[in-house]
């Protein structure tokens, strides 16, 4: 397949105990949670908008599934749990520059953090993101103090690039740690 002809669908990943797919009305409730929570938003700068009802809730299905997809913007995975059939995360791969170059984000909820969960989905993002995307370069920021998930992606075969100092990072500025992996390096 080339590169566009990925962006008809939501690509449906699995890893050992994942699986990475499009959102629907049934994830909802349990994805409101999630980024709700305050232990997610403390690492999101507030910029992930935080709606509740509908028509919001109908809006950003459309645009995750439908409106970004076909731009080839973003494909954002719902994350779930095979053996609990469970959302616990959402996984982002977008921002692509001249079909060479991606940005990759996440989030999951705190009851699985530290569980392996986000190194799982991130390394197959990865490998979706070079193997079938034929990506030159993937990249990731972080706020510096977001530990977990700097040790994530550096597990996965990100390098750290640098900081930048009081960087826009959502709605807020932060000291944000830019990590990246390119097609010729090693991955784990």
């Amino acid at each position: 397949m080339k590169f566009n002809d990925y962006f008809e669908t939501i690509p449906h990943l699995k890893t050992d105990r994942l699986i990475l797919r499009a959102f629907c009305s049934d994830d909802i409730e349990t994805y409101l949670r999630i980024i709700h929570d305050p232990q997610v938003q403390q690492f999101l700068g507030g910029g992930v908008s935080l709606f509740n009802k509908e028509p919001d809730i109908s809006n950003w299905l459309n645009n995750v599934n439908g409106r970004l997809l076909k731009t080839k913007t973003v494909f954002t995975w719902c994350v779930e749990l095979k053996r609990e059939n469970k959302v616990i995360g959402r996984i982002d791969l977008g921002g692509f520059v001249k079909k060479s170059m991606a940005e990759i984000s996440y989030y999951f909820s705190p009851e699985y953090w530290g569980m392996g969960f986000a190194t799982e989905a991130v390394k197959e993002v990865t490998r979706f993101g070079f193997d079938d995307l034929r990506l030159h370069r993937m990249q990731a920021m972080v706020m510096s103090e977001n530990i977990p998930s700097l040790k994530v992606l550096k597990k996965v075969g990100f390098t750290e690039e640098g900081v930048l100092k009081k960087y826009l990072f959502g709605k807020e500025f932060h000291d944000t740690v830019m990590l990246a992996v390119v097609r010729e390096q090693n991955l784990n």
